[in-house]
């Protein structure tokens, strides 16, 4: 009984080598890319000592960050951004008010290379000692 061809097996390149539907080598080169955007560089050659260890709140949004600018002022006419999981945990996110004076430590942000602030604290100490006023007015408490 002869043997049926088998249609997939036209498909393979001949000579037992593989297609030329191979995309080419890379040079060790290429590498290179999975290093990371420059982590070790500066953005506009700034020094994080450049940002201090204080300042106060500029800006603050509702979904979670916002801005401190340093005692020394704006450095590169920019403001020091922070998340809201830098805050101290003594003093919640939540409880920040614009024009607050803070500490904290700048640090570079390891996937986008701009500097942040991390440990966000309250410079009068914040937690429970300055509890403030309810913006609702008594009427409105039972």
């Amino acid at each position: 009984m002869p043997r049926r061809s088998d249609s997939r097996s036209d498909s393979r390149p001949r000579g037992g080598g593989r297609g030329r539907s191979r995309s080419p080598r890379r040079s060790k080169r290429d590498d290179s890319r999975s290093r990371g955007r420059g982590r070790g560089s500066r953005s506009a050659g700034e020094a994080l000592s450049e940002w201090g260890t204080s300042g106060v709140i500029v800006d603050l949004k509702g979904s979670g960050f916002g801005f401190i600018r340093p005692d020394t002022g704006k450095v590169n006419d920019k403001d020091l951004y922070f998340h809201c999981t830098a805050v101290n945990k003594a003093c919640p996110f939540d409880e920040l008010r614009v024009n607050d004076e803070v500490t904290y430590e700048a640090i570079r942000d390891d996937r986008k290379g701009h500097p942040t602030a991390k440990n966000v604290t309250l410079k009068n100490g914040g937690g429970g000692s300055s509890k403030r006023r309810s913006s609702r007015s008594d009427s409105r408490r039972r």
